[in-house]
């Protein structure tokens, strides 16, 4: 016994084979682009968590360089 690939379109079910052929190269596509924006989203997360980090790298050299120059003028 075979097993007919079913898609879900508004609601209803049908037989992917039964679909016309453009539908069947429609959902191929879309179901790629689902994929692309998900590797797009974890590339945009990633990218945020970097740009954090370089932001907080920053933000501490500029505090070790202020507390150096107190440092100096304490002694």
């Amino acid at each position: 016994m075979s097993e007919e690939n079913k898609v879900t379109i508004d609601g209803e079910e049908y037989s992917f084979e039964g679909l016309a052929v453009e539908t069947q190269a429609n959902i191929a596509r879309v179901n790629e682009l689902r994929r692309e924006v998900s590797a797009l989203q974890i590339q945009v997360n990633e990218r945020q968590a970097l740009l954090q980090m370089y932001i907080k790298a920053i933000s501490d050299s500029v505090k070790a360089v202020d507390d150096a120059e107190d440092e100096a003028v304490v002694q």
